[in-house]
């Protein structure tokens, strides 16, 4: 599993996962999603055993922010391919970023950044790639990091290829 910990705040760090980890449940072909590190549920999740994760998200007293926690079930939800409750905690998390008030405007566009690079992986296993390409690209904008750069290099190529592939029939049928 490749990780690595990104310091957000004063007490907020990102983990930072590469999908393969993920495979068992939902195929999300190489993109990567975040989670944050020490929300109930994590360790769960990044074991794969995302009822588990789930249910601990949902079900746990600590006191946790609605950003870490909407992240959780975001990533959670779409890898086990409840994509419906996905999509209402991946919207809720780029919400609660915008509403976290305990941070400066850069920590909330890194937050930002990370919580539309979530929803576009699910954008993308709701085979919406339109949608997923505009998430990945408002991502880049607000935070250059990493796993933003890597999935939208990784979609455009993915397009790319694909309208090559279209070029090509078309001139052929001609």
């Amino acid at each position: 599993m490749k990780a690595r910990s990104v310091k957000l705040g004063s007490s907020l760090a990102l983990m930072l996962m590469a999908s393969g980890s993920f495979l068992a449940s939902a195929n999300t072909n190489g993109y990567k999603m975040v989670l944050i590190e020490d929300t109930p549920g994590v360790a769960a999740l990044q074991a794969g055993q995302f009822d588990q994760g789930i249910s601990e998200t949902l079900n746990s007293s600590a006191e946790v922010d609605k950003f870490s926690r909407q992240m959780s079930l975001c990533v959670g939800f779409t890898k086990s391919g409840k994509l419906e409750q996905a999509s209402d905690a991946c919207d809720s998390a780029v919400s609660a970023a915008q509403q976290f008030h305990h941070v400066s405007n850069s920590e909330k566009r890194e937050m930002r950044a990370y919580a539309l690079t979530n929803r576009g992986v699910l954008r993308l296993l709701q085979n919406n790639n339109l949608s997923a390409l505009a998430d990945f690209k408002r991502a880049a904008e607000l935070n250059r990091s990493d796993v933003s750069q890597h999935n939208l290099q990784r979609l455009e190529l993915a397009l790319n290829k694909a309208n090559s592939g279209l070029d090509i029939a078309m001139v052929s049928a001609e």
